[in-house]
């Protein structure tokens, strides 16, 4: 029996010594991939650091941070990313001179690329809460960027705040907004979201139907909560209209917050001039003349009937 194994092996040992010339050109390769693993590593990260960059510049806004190269460094378990930038034209390391907002802009621009690579199984992404520290010109950016990967893949996103919401109405992007609430118990209630102007006029209705409530109180409360159901109404088609003529957020919010009256930021919602004459569009529908009546007259201290 021990013969019989001896000669098996023997057997073995001849074929390996046919294949020394493999074993030799897999070692030199294995030791040509060691000391060529950090470049490999960074042309296989160069697509996913372009589009980062590419989703920087969207969220970047206002920012004078500029990203540069992106790559990873090290081995084993001390392997990291390295980031290089420029700051008003002059070079940094980028992750040193960032603010707390720009910080999570950037982690958004690094994560969004990798989780969606064309060779990911799953089409959908998911993010929670990443709009935190975040300015309005940079929440902006983002749902830009949101809504180019929502042609391709569901965008789930859940947040607090907000300014993602009202940001999704003023740029006029296709999104569902959902209310989820929950109550005592942990019982939990999902609803179609409502424009900030409706939920004003909802309030006018509920307001009048409460039996509790004076009258007199509800002709000064009412018209109030017209006028603002109007200027916000007002506010999300400007805003709307704005972005899609190439505006920037600073220049509109300038614009919108230099016209005071309800009159003249229904002008500038309708004709884009707060100048120009609204007398036309009211008359366009016979609710319109009566419905800013009430709204400024109540606002300004005169009782009307409710």
């Amino acid at each position: 029996p021990v013969a019989g194994r001896i000669g098996a092996w023997v057997t073995l040992e001849a074929d390996a010594r046919t294949r020394d010339a493999d074993v030799d050109n897999l070692d030199a390769a294995k030791k040509w991939i060691t000391s060529h693993a950090a470049e490999l590593r960074n042309r296989r990260l160069e697509p996913i650091a372009a589009q980062a960059r590419e989703i920087w510049s969207e969220l970047r806004q206002e920012s004078n941070v500029d990203i540069g190269s992106i790559s990873l460094q090290g081995t084993n378990t001390r392997r990291k990313a390295v980031l290089t930038g420029s700051v008003d034209g002059t070079s940094s390391e980028a992750l040193a001179v960032m603010s707390q907002g720009e910080l999570h802009a950037l982690a958004l621009a690094l994560f969004i690329p990798r989780a969606t690579t064309p060779s990911s199984p799953f089409r959908f992404i998911v993010l929670d809460d990443p709009i935190q520290a975040m300015d309005p010109a940079k929440v902006d950016g983002f749902v830009r960027v949101l809504s180019r990967l929502a042609a391709t893949r569901q965008v789930v996103v859940f947040s607090h705040d907000d300014r993602l919401a009202t940001a999704i109405r003023q740029l006029a992007v296709d999104a569902r907004l959902i209310e989820v609430t929950r109550a005592t118990g942990s019982a939990v209630t999902v609803s179609e979201a409502s424009n900030p102007a409706t939920r004003y006029v909802d309030d006018v209705f509920a307001l009048v139907r409460d039996e509790n409530v004076p009258d007199v109180v509800k002709r000064r409360a009412c018209p109030g909560l017209f006028r603002l159901a109007l200027e916000s109404a007002a506010q999300q088609v400007f805003y709307a209209e704005q972005y899609k003529a190439g505006a920037g957020r600073v220049e509109t919010e300038k614009r919108w917050s230099e016209v005071g009256s309800t009159r003249k930021r229904l002008a500038l919602a309708a004709h884009g001039d707060a100048e120009r004459d609204l007398n036309g569009w009211l008359s366009w529908r016979t609710e319109r003349h009566p419905t800013l009546r009430i709204a400024n007259a109540g606002t300004h201290g005169t009782d009307v009937v409710v």
